[in-house]
C-alpha cells in the first residue's frame, strides 16, 4: 500500500541500478529468513487478501518504488485452528509507459508481475503473472496421509475502477496451473480515506467463488486419500469458496519511511466450510509491515 506525499515521481533511468540491487538483496534475504524460520512458504498465509489494489496513477514516463517488509499472522492452512508468524516481503514497483495496450508495469506483493493494458477515467484492465503456494501434509496432523499440494505459476486477470470518493471495486479471475489447476473469481469493493496528511485507513469486503477443481484439489478428500485417513470421500463441487474484510491503516513516518498494519478475517463458505480436513471455517488474519519509499 502507498501513500500519497508532495514528492515528485523519480524519473526511471535516475536510479534503477541502486534499485535494482535493493531489491534483489532484500528479496533474497527475506526469502533465506523464511526458509530458516519455517522451511516451507505457509499456503493460507500468503493468500490473505492483505491489502487493497494500489490507487496511484503516475504520469507517463514516471516510477515509482517503494519496498518492505513485515510480519504476517495467518492459519497454518485454509481451515486450520493453528497459526504461524512468517516474514513477509512488501514490494510495491510500478512505471508507468503510457503506451497502447502497455499503460503501467509494476510489482508488488498481492498480484506479482503486471501490466495495466488500459486505463481509462476510473477504470482500468489488465493481468498479472504471480506463485500460487502450497499445502504441504506435515504442516498439520490433520494433513497426515492427505499428500502435498505443490506450489504453481498463477495467472491473473482483472478489472478494476476506483473514484474519486475514496471507493473502489475489482473483479479479478486468478487461474493456477500445474498441480493445484484451478480457478477463483473474486469481487471485492474498498473504501479509502485520508484523516490526515500522514493517516489513511482502508477498509476492504470480498467474495470468492472457486471452480470444482480448485474446490477439490485444497476441500476435497479422493478415494485414495481416504484410504490414508479416517475421512469419507468428499467431492466438493463448484460454488462460493469465501468471504473476507479487512481494515488496513497507513501512517507515514516521513516522506520516505510509512508503517501499515492489516486486521481481517476470511469466513469459508458451503462446500468449502463442510470439508472434513477444516478445523475452523472462521480464518483471522494480520500483518505489521515497515516500507520505504525511493
Amino acid at each position: 500500500m502507498m501513500t500519497n506525499d508532495s514528492r515528485p515521481a523519480t524519473r526511471w533511468p535516475r536510479t534503477i541500478g541502486q534499485l535494482m540491487a535493493a531489491l534483489a538483496i532484500y528479496l533474497t534475504i527475506l526469502l533465506a529468513i523464511n526458509l530458516l524460520i519455517t522451511g516451507r512458504a505457509h499456503g493460507q498465509a500468503t493468500s490473505m487478501e492483505l491489502t487493497a489494489p494500489s490507487r496511484s496513477t503516475l504520469a507517463s514516463g514516471r516510477w515509482s518504488a517503494r519496498l518492505g517488509a513485515g510480519a504476517l499472522v495467518a492459519p497454518v492452512y485454509p481451515g486450520a485452528k493453528s497459526f504461524v508468524i512468517t516474514p513477509a516481503p512488501l514490494p510495491d514497483i510500478s512505471y508507468r509507459a503510457g503506451l497502447p495496450l502497455l499503460d503501467t508495469i509494476y510489482l508488488n506483493g498481492r498480484d506479482g508481475l503486471g501490466i495495466v493494458m488500459w486505463r481509462g477515467g476510473p477504470l482500468s484492465f489488465g493481468g498479472a503473472v504471480g506463485y500460487s503456494v502450497g499445502r504441504w501434509q506435515n504442516w498439520s496432523s490433520r494433513l497426515n496421509g492427505m499428500g502435498d499440494i505443490n506450489p504453481a505459476v498463477r495467472a491473473s486477470l482483472f478489472l478494476r475502477a476506483n473514484f474519486l470518493n475514496g471507493v473502489g471495486l475489482s473483479l479479478q479471475g486468478d487461474r493456477a496451473f500445474g498441480n493445484q489447476n484451478g480457478t477463483t473469481v473474486t469481487m471485492e469493493a474498498t473504501y479509502r480515506h485520508r484523516f490526515t496528511h500522514q493517516s489513511t485507513v482502508i477498509g476492504l469486503v470480498g467474495a470468492t467463488w472457486a471452480d470444482s477443481n480448485n474446490m477439490q484439489k485444497w476441500f476435497g478428500v479422493d478415494p485414495l486419500q481416504a484410504s490414508n485417513t479416517n475421512y469419507p470421500v468428499y467431492q466438493p463441487g463448484a460454488g462460493m469458496r469465501s468471504i473476507s474484510g479487512s481494515l488496513s491503516g497507513v501512517y507515514a513516518l516521513s516522506n520516505s519511511w510509512t508503517v501499515n498494519a492489516t486486521l481481517g478475517v476470511s469466513q469459508l463458505l458451503g462446500n468449502a466450510a463442510a470439508s472434513p480436513i477444516i478445523e475452523t471455517p472462521t480464518q483471522p488474519f494480520g500483518l505489521l509491515g515497515l516500507s520505504y519509499k525511493f
